[in-house]
């Protein structure tokens, strides 16, 4: 990404004598962003169909990155959707750097669970995603600590970045309101993550192995009482060669506290609210190979991920599962994602409104999609 830097001076810019610190430490701050549109075609929707795919305007990012002093930075990405209520911060945090092999971070912060980057590759990212386990972000405290080939990370978040009731927001949290009818009420709250991860080294080979722990309450707000929030994971992301391999099983459960729900818990995220099977295990498996060229890269995917829900209190419910095969194509300053995407009983793929849920229907659709992202 390219980022415009502009090298701040109070004293410069109030016209006063320019102050230099015994170091020569200049604060600074780097702007930057992107914009992003896309063309997709659905096959669950006959006018998107006939139409041949739809064009559109997909998002607006704005990033700030800046150095405060030798110690300390602060970094923040807002993003602006296709929809004029669908705004909101997906990050934003201070970091000290002061004490050696540890980086402490404060504010809206990545959740440290599951593979340490992504696991997927593609635009639309994985089922994980979806269930609050990949890419996430909330308001909180971590610590990590990075020594030789270990990392331990430790964070708190006392909720997410938007209230339970705001649809608004990045990644997946718990959701207040009513969805298919049924009223939720559960708020995320006092949450506690765990990853541990080590690398292995072996000359072109590096395998990266891990484990994540997450503990949390779900605050009951009708009932003033709370459940338990909890999940574990192990995953493993080996590359060879441009070659990689990803592999990651999570298991979790959403205890709410007024449990008579069918088996089922309520999320949200991007503007919109859906029912997940309230306990289950999630499997991911990719495979990935990057060719560089003169002129950029380009990396070859499928990326595979399946739920597989708790049936005790609702013998009905059903597995769902995402395939999306692609690639990605990185040339100067564009990123272009071209993914065909497969699902069945899959949330927003083919009209489906949950993950886990009973099926509406037991075919897999498809969703053909190309990104294209100018970075700034």
């Amino acid at each position: 990404m390219k980022k415009l830097k502009l090298s701040i001076l109070i004293g410069a810019l109030l016209g006063a004598p320019t102050v230099v610190m015994a170091d020569d430490f200049k604060p600074s701050v780097d702007l930057g962003g992107a914009v992003k549109v896309k063309y997709f075609i659905d096959d669950a929707n006959e006018s998107s169909k006939s139409n041949g795919g739809t064009f559109a305007f997909d998002a607006l990012e704005l990033d700030i990155d800046s150095q405060i002093s030798e110690n300390w930075t602060a970094s923040a990405k807002y993003v602006f959707k296709n929809s004029s209520s669908n705004h909101f911060i997906k990050y934003a945090y201070a970091a000290y750097n002061g004490v050696e092999d540890w980086q402490f971070q404060g504010g809206v912060v990545s959740k440290p669970f599951g593979n340490k980057s992504f696991i997927s590759h593609n635009w639309w990212e994985s089922i994980n995603y979806y269930m609050g386990f990949e890419d996430d972000f909330d308001l909180g405290a971590k610590a990590i600590y990075s020594t030789g080939n270990w990392t331990s990370e430790v964070a708190f978040f006392k909720n997410s970045e938007y209230s339970s009731s705001d649809t608004r927001g990045y990644g997946a949290d718990g959701f207040t309101g009513t969805v298919n009818g049924t009223e939720y009420n559960n708020e995320e709250t006092n949450t506690f993550n765990i990853r541990q991860s080590y690398v292995f080294d072996y000359d072109k080979l590096t395998v990266q192995v891990g484990a994540s722990l997450e503990y949390g309450q779900l605050y009951d707000t009708v009932h003033d009482d709370h459940g338990t929030s909890t999940a574990y994971a192990v995953h493993l992301d080996a590359q060879y060669s441009g070659y990689q391999l990803q592999l990651q099983m999570v298991d979790y459960d959403y205890d709410q506290y007024q449990a008579n729900k069918d088996g089922l818990y309520a999320m949200k995220m991007g503007g919109g609210a859906y029912e997940v099977a309230a306990k289950g295990q999630i499997f991911a498996a990719n495979i990935a190979k990057t060719i560089g060229y003169d002129w950029g890269t380009v990396t070859l995917y499928n990326d595979y991920s399946h739920l597989t829900p708790n049936t005790d209190v609702n013998a009905n419910l059903n597995d769902s599962v995402i395939n999306t095969t692609g690639m990605s194509i990185a040339v100067s300053d564009f990123f272009i994602f071209v993914d065909h995407i497969y699902g069945k009983n899959a949330v927003w793929i083919g009209g489906q409104e949950g993950l886990g849920i009973e099926n509406q229907n037991d075919e897999f659709h498809s969703l053909f999609n190309i990104s294209l992202n100018y970075y700034f």
